[in-house]
């Protein structure tokens, strides 16, 4: 019967593949648990849309209410038909 050597690379390379894929796998799960408990994208896309929002509905760069006043039906108009007396 043979001993087993050892001193063997043989299955090296395997072993340190599999720490490595075990490694990188922990902090992809570490980084997404993070994003999920922090909202990362929904802050990266609430912050912006309430400026555009603003722009959208009322012509002007803030929230929607407060830019609701400089909307041009926000203003009182009159017309006048006869135009100026002179």
């Amino acid at each position: 019967m043979k001993k087993p050597d050892i001193k063997s690379q043989k299955g090296q390379l395997i072993v340190e593949a599999v720490l490595i894929l075990v490694a990188m796998m922990a902090v992809t799960f570490a980084t997404i648990n993070y994003f999920k408990k922090e909202e990362f994208v929904k802050q990266m896309i609430a912050g912006p849309w309430v400026g555009i929002s603003g722009m959208i509905q009322n012509g002007n760069w803030g929230s929607t209410a407060t830019t609701g006043a400089n909307h041009p039906n926000a203003h009182s108009r009159h017309v006048s038909i006869q135009g100026v007396s002179p």
